[in-house]
């Protein structure tokens, strides 16, 4: 052999323990990678209805912390995807949020507060576009396990409300009102309980599923006691909603039978020896209504119908600009935001900014209705949609919704749908 020859060998000899090194440390730091990738997303949905976890002087949670680190990750590792929901339903998503960033921004320039304007512009485009981008790069398997650790955090809020009023007895605390309702993670009695509504179609795929376990079942009772500990009355509608809009979309006789078995057995009981063991805010704010049909007894109704009524006379100059960002309680009669989202957007940010909204949302059927077109999509279809309805159900009651704990159900839901139309393409090739 040439000296030529048995230098090259020489030289592969030697090259092959560090290429084998090299490949060590590559695929070493990939699992790394991507076991921080992993731990961040699934923080950042654990956490994301734990409010109270936030800075004293900006509206930026410990939940935001962790889905900032996994967008660092993915950015760095080249999985962002920018068609988390599909490539048109994402295009429809990203027009809306447009018009109602837009209309807000013009509107504080022109009439209101231009910082306050800038404030809410971040806090609304963090909430629909990094959560979206977030949680829709993750594969079907990582969504899955995201649901179920989003189910465990609302379970976990219940079960820590029913402790802290039944057993500790608080009251005019984080988790407890000074009237003793449920606040809960989020610090607040009327979004904890539509929080818990919201996760329910959820949690219900994971019991009717495909490949699903009966004994989640057994978190519905805990989650219908703590909107009970909230005593809101919008919470237990929306709640009882959800259950009866995901049995009419799956048409599922075996979920039927034993949710009103069970709700029948609760009501008797109730009616004959229970009633005083139920939540002192339930029978105060919710109980009276339902027994009397007198809206007057349902907690601050008639307030709110008042505050509807000032918006809708206001909606008429505020058309194409509104009056600016959370400007609104700032020229009430009742000093008060309205608490009905299209209002308010209509009123604070033009009627631009209430229809990107509505589309916003609604790119969210996209998705779903695809889904349900799929083998075995049923269940996550009807899952996104009962989410979907129920949040736009919802912010008739609630003034602002750019709080991440409000975008997570609807992202996790609508993405993990989307997953199915990957699954069909697959089959096909």
């Amino acid at each position: 052999m040439s000296t030529k020859k048995v230098l090259q060998a020489r030289r592969e000899d030697l090259g092959l323990p560090w290429l084998a090194r090299s490949r060590f440390r590559e695929r070493n730091g990939s699992q790394v990678a991507d076991w921080a990738e992993n731990l961040s997303a699934l923080a950042a949905v654990f956490l994301s209805p734990m409010n109270f976890l936030r800075l004293p002087f900006f509206y930026f949670t410990l939940s935001d912390a962790f889905a900032c680190i996994c967008l660092f990750i993915l950015v760095l590792r080249g999985r962002l995807r920018f068609d988390p929901i599909g490539a048109v339903p994402t295009v429809v998503w990203l027009l809306g949020l447009c018009m109602l960033l837009t209309g807000l921004l013009v509107s504080s320039m022109i009439n209101g507060d231009p910082l306050r304007g800038t404030v809410y512009i971040v806090q609304y485009f963090f909430a629909y576009f990094i959560l979206l981008v977030v949680i829709g790069s993750s594969d079907r398997q990582r969504l899955l396990l995201m649901s179920k650790v989003y189910v465990a955090s609302i379970l976990l809020m219940c079960l820590h409300g029913a402790y802290v009023i039944n057993i500790v007895a608080e009251t005019n605390t984080t988790f407890v009102s000074g009237s003793g309702r449920l606040t809960g993670f989020v610090e607040r009695e009327n979004e904890c309980s539509a929080l818990i509504a919201l996760s329910v179609p959820m949690m219900l795929t994971f019991c009717f599923g495909r490949g699903s376990s009966k004994l989640g079942l057994l978190a519905l009772p805990f989650m219908g006691y703590g909107v009970m500990l909230t005593g809101s009355n919008t919470g237990l509608a929306s709640f009882l909603l959800g259950v009866g809009l995901f049995c009419a979309l799956t048409l599922n006789v075996k979920l039927l039978a034993p949710i009103g078995a069970l709700s029948a057995i609760l009501i008797v009981i109730v009616q004959r020896w229970g009633r005083d063991y139920l939540p002192a805010a339930f029978q105060r704010r919710v109980l009276g209504a339902l027994e009397s049909g007198d809206l007057d007894q349902a907690g601050s109704f008639q307030h709110r119908v008042q505050l509807i009524h000032e918006a809708i006379g206001r909606t008429k100059d505020t058309f194409l600009f509104g009056l600016g960002a959370d400007q609104y309680a700032l020229t009430s009669v009742l000093t008060q935001p309205v608490h009905n989202l299209y209002l308010l957007l209509w009123t604070e940010g033009g009627f631009l900014s209430m229809v990107g909204f509505i589309v916003m949302i609604g790119a969210s059927f996209g998705p779903a209705l695809s889904a349900w077109q799929q083998p075995g999509g049923r269940h996550l279809a009807a899952s996104a949609i009962c989410t979907v309805c129920l949040f736009l159900f919802l912010i008739n009651a609630f003034p602002s919704v750019y709080g991440r704990f409000w975008a997570m159900p609807i992202i996790l839901t609508v993405a993990l749908a989307n997953t199915c139309r990957h699954q069909s393409s697959r089959r096909m090739r």
